[in-house]
């Protein structure tokens, strides 16, 4: 497969979508809220910034997991597994993203990575169903060209978290 090294630049791009994977003592904790509960009180900054780097984390580590696989030429239904995990905790972390009662002035970076996120998602579940090398790698392609990682950084710069280099 040639076609291994394009595709590991592009999920190497999709690293970045997160910011990084920065390691919090803060474990996430959600709940979803009852109907009648009252909604959640906005975080504040601290809170904001903990809050953030825990919720992409997973995301990130499964990100960092597919491209490890690609780096090392594993078999495409490896990584079609792999992206079955990417496809699920972008969609965890969309929904965490989503339902968090952010500080006002991230609010709007945050609409906008979970809406680049959403379409990267549909890319991700496709990927995960795969049922050729090829369409793994296109999936996989169009999924890195909605990385999220300039609203990923808009977020940060809001929470007073560094702009994420890649490495």
């Amino acid at each position: 497969m040639r076609r291994w090294p394009a595709a590991l630049a592009l999920v190497l791009l999709l690293a970045g979508c997160g910011g990084g994977i920065e390691r919090t003592a803060q474990p996430p904790t959600w709940q979803t809220a009852s109907p009648t509960a009252p909604a959640p009180a906005t975080l504040t900054a601290k809170e904001a910034k903990g809050r953030y780097l825990a919720i992409v984390a997973p995301y990130n580590t499964a990100l960092e997991k597919l491209t490890e696989a690609l780096k090392a030429g594993r078999p495409w239904r490896t990584v079609r597994t792999l992206a079955r995990t990417v496809a699920t905790t972008n969609a965890a972390h969309a929904e965490q993203l989503r339902t968090t009662a952010w500080p006002a002035e991230t609010q709007a970076p945050v609409a906008a990575l979970v809406k680049e996120n959403d379409l990267a998602l549909r890319h991700w579940k496709l990927a995960g169903e795969a049922t050729s090398a090829a369409a793994l790698m296109r999936e996989i392609r169009a999924a890195a060209a909605h990385d999220g990682g300039a609203q990923a950084n808009k977020v940060r710069a809001t929470l007073g978290l560094p702009v994420y280099t890649k490495p």
